[in-house]
């Protein structure tokens, strides 16, 4: 996709939180249990999106999809099985919204992804839950950690990267911690 388009996308988004009064977004962090203020995720979103189809871009393929996908309001969204939030910084989350392939979503990438504007790398932790606020069942519990865990080690080794799983701290939501891993020698 062409600056343009995403410009366009970043422009049309705004205007929709914007006449919501950034409803949704407060309505999704509520839901998640977080205090954060709402414009903190519309931001991000914006940001994280930019670096998907970017990323997308570097791998040669169309980010078209991806980004007609992430609308504000994921009732609207065709095909968006999952919200995924990912916490940023103490200065931003973003919620990104994929199908049930996870395209347009390399959770590696992210981590390693230079944030200027929030002046981090990566991210601390991310919250999956379902684009239509159902909770999620057993087996796409155990669905998302094999793909999380895919994802992760494609491009971090054990020596590298730790990262956990937990579906109790948020009804409905599968929360994914990632840290650098630290050598217990290091300690």
């Amino acid at each position: 996709m062409s600056e343009l388009t995403l410009q366009r996308w970043a422009r049309e988004f705004r205007s929709q939180a914007k006449a919501d009064n950034l409803a949704g977004m407060r309505d999704h962090l509520r839901r998640l249990g977080l205090r954060a203020r709402p414009e903190m995720l519309l931001e991000g979103t914006i940001q994280v999106v930019i670096a998907c189809s970017a990323y997308l871009g570097i791998d040669g393929q169309s980010d078209g999809p991806f980004l007609e996908m992430q609308t504000y309001d994921p009732a609207r969204s065709r095909g968006a099985r999952y919200a995924c939030t990912l916490e940023i910084s103490d200065k931003a989350f973003a919620r990104v919204l994929v199908a049930r392939n996870w395209r347009g979503l390399d959770f590696a990438d992210l981590y390693g992804h230079p944030w200027d504007r929030y002046r981090v790398c990566g991210f601390r932790q991310f919250w999956i839950t379902r684009a239509d606020s159902a909770p999620l069942k057993r087996r796409e519990l155990a669905e998302l950690e094999r793909h999380v865990t895919h994802d992760l080690r494609f491009d971090y080794s054990e020596d590298e990267l730790d990262f956990w799983f937990n579906d109790s701290c948020t009804a409905g939501a599968l929360l994914v911690t990632v840290q650098d891993h630290v050598d217990e020698q290091e300690e």
